[in-house]
């Protein structure tokens, strides 16, 4: 295969998926992991793709795409984070879970036995909570932002100012050991700030292309997170340094 086809391909892969592996490329083009990655770099260098370990993601990072065109992105991995982030609750809590279809899916895989007070700014958590008979569901109003797919500005801000949670399932757009939680927009990044302010604990359930990435806006430091749910698949020196500042990872 011709050096031009591999990087048609891994463009459309892009473009579809939001991210790229350089072990399942090297199989599928039946070439080196070597020639994978120099490819990566000669397309990162023109601009076609941003390089993260062990691969590469769109250069307009996919996690900043409206939320209707993220739903149908690695369905089966974040089905999997959902039922283990789902394991740390006990009847009783109360939580804040914000925008996102990773948290959609967590909301979604909540276990009907479990009595709980939620707290959502995101119109598909509450969708998705709307018939669960013990959750107290407390819809936090505002502009709504049909990209995001939540609530936010002065009123949200206002709402979540008036509550408190015992954990926080905050919905990351990029999650680094340096830089912390990241957001692409900066007024869904003050209400996840405000969230974080008002939780005694932060949950984050993360896909691996999201790892050892960072958006504009920061949301909260790496040693504010107390637990980690990420795939069994995710890098273990990255985790290690999430554990050394304090989060306990659990592996979906």
């Amino acid at each position: 295969m011709l050096t031009d086809e591999r990087h048609q391909l891994i463009r459309d892969r892009l473009a579809a998926e939001g991210r790229v592996l350089a072990g399942e490329l090297a199989s599928r083009f039946g070439v080196s992991e070597d020639t994978v990655r120099r490819d990566l770099r000669e397309m990162a260098k023109a601009g076609q793709c941003r390089r993260v370990y062990g691969g590469a993601v769109a250069a307009a990072p996919f996690a900043a795409a409206p939320v209707s065109l993220r739903g149908g992105h690695a369905v089966e991995e974040k089905m999997r984070l959902a039922r283990a982030a789902v394991a740390l609750l006990s009847s009783g809590q109360s939580l804040f879970i914000d925008g996102g279809t990773t948290n959609a899916a967590i909301a979604s895989a909540i276990p009907r036995d479990l009595e709980l007070t939620i707290a959502t700014n995101s119109l598909s958590v509450a969708s998705a909570l709307s018939d669960h008979a013990l959750v107290e569901l407390i819809v936090l109003g505002g502009r709504f932002d049909r990209d995001l797919g939540t609530c936010v500005g002065a009123d949200t801000l206002a709402a979540v100012a008036q509550l408190g949670a015992d954990l926080f399932f905050l919905g990351s757009c990029g999650l680094d050991a340096s830089r912390g939680v990241t957001a692409f927009d900066s007024a869904e990044a003050e209400v996840k700030r405000a969230m974080a302010r008002n939780s005694a604990g932060i949950v984050i359930a993360v896909t691996n292309d999201k790892l050892a990435t960072a958006a504009p806006y920061r949301v909260a430091g790496p040693e504010a997170i107390r637990h980690l749910v990420v795939e069994k698949t995710a890098p273990a020196a990255i985790l290690a340094d999430f554990e050394h500042q304090g989060a306990e990872i659990h592996f979906a």
